[in-house]
């Protein structure tokens, strides 16, 4: 693994500072809310469209909530598929919170079949509704706007003082469903989570040739399969191939087996710059790490578990990779001799 500097420019460290050092010196009792959102992504739409109109911060002390309106020049429309990897598109920037634990929810207007509300460009479809498959009220405060879906975080996070910037991170190969026999698609608020920028890090690599085409040609004759999907799945902690699992969550099975889920996903796709397959995961927390890497995505769908399938495998395993504050560690997929 080679460690880089970090992309990033990470501004989410509270500084306690006090006046001439007098220990009756008031402490600034305030600290500046930022909030982006990102994607790891899907391959089989062009267009994954929110239209967010509303952030909810309920503090924990009973304090009264702060509503922000994203909606006074129209909602905030963000195509989730621009904002990949690293990169992510502002909605909240430098609003200002009394310091303390806050619950929050992201409100996003309810698709109606057009491109004027939420909605996704499908391969398959074309143009679809899109809406988050959950409502009502963020610890009982209620938002301005009745046609839109929740995302709740269900952990707090804490205001210091200084700059607080967070990113709202969707896994889309999780969290976008197309539920059969109803119309349009959905947003599971499961997969989607609230990461603070303060201590995290990217991994970043490339998937070789010789790999690629090896998992091709040994999942073509052991599974049977003709079409593929190159992927990489994070998982938490070292682990090898025999315990990592497939998207929709932890599965147990009658010998004592546990297939943990990954904690995200990033499809492999071809860079015209560098002429070579490359995947990303951005903001991840500092630790250990493991990599699966599969040629059949495709057939891991996100509402179903596929680990006993006969068409779905992790090919290969790489741990451990480790993770720093501020760093892109690189971690490519090649064979292991």
């Amino acid at each position: 693994m080679i460690k880089s500097p970090f992309l990033l420019s990470l501004s989410a460290v509270a500084l306690l500072s006090g006046c001439g050092g007098s220990s009756d010196s008031p402490t600034p009792q305030t600290g500046q809310f930022s909030l982006a959102v990102s994607d790891a992504p899907v391959d089989d739409a062009s267009e994954v469209v929110l239209y967010f109109n509303e952030v909810v911060l309920v503090p924990e002390d009973g304090g009264e909530p702060t509503l922000i309106d994203l909606s006074a020049d129209g909602p905030d429309r963000i195509n989730l598929k621009d904002y990949t990897g690293s990169d992510s598109a502002p909605i909240v920037t430098d609003e200002t919170l009394t310091v303390g634990n806050y619950t929050m929810c992201l409100y996003a207007l309810d698709g109606d079949g057009s491109t004027d509300l939420s909605y996704v460009d499908s391969d398959s479809q074309g143009i679809v509704s899109l809406k988050v498959n959950s409502k009502g009220s963020c610890q009982g405060v209620k938002g301005n706007t009745e046609d839109a879906g929740r995302i709740f975080f269900n952990r707090p996070f804490t205001i210091n003082t200084g700059n607080n910037n967070f990113v709202a991170e969707f896994d889309l190969r999780q969290a976008l469903v197309d539920p059969v026999g109803q119309t349009g698609m959905f947003i599971k608020p499961t997969a989607v989570q609230l990461i603070n920028l303060a201590g995290v890090g990217n991994i970043a690599g490339t998937l070789t040739e010789t790999q690629r085409l090896a998992c091709e040609a040994d999942t073509a004759s052991l599974l049977g399969v003709s079409e593929f999907q190159h992927a990489a799945y994070l998982y938490q902690d070292s682990r090898d191939r025999t315990t990592m699992g497939d998207i929709i969550g932890d599965a147990s099975y009658p010998d004592g087996s546990v297939l943990v889920e990954p904690v995200a996903t990033a499809d492999i796709a071809f860079d015209d710059a560098s002429q070579s397959y490359r995947y990303e995961f951005g903001f991840v927390g500092e630790g250990d790490y493991s990599i699966g890497y599969t040629c059949v995505a495709n057939n891991d769908l996100a509402d179903s578990h596929e680990t006993d399938a006969e068409d779905f495998a992790i090919y290969q395993h790489y741990t451990p990779v480790t993770v720093d504050a501020d760093q892109t560690t690189t971690q490519d997929l090649a064979p292991i001799l």
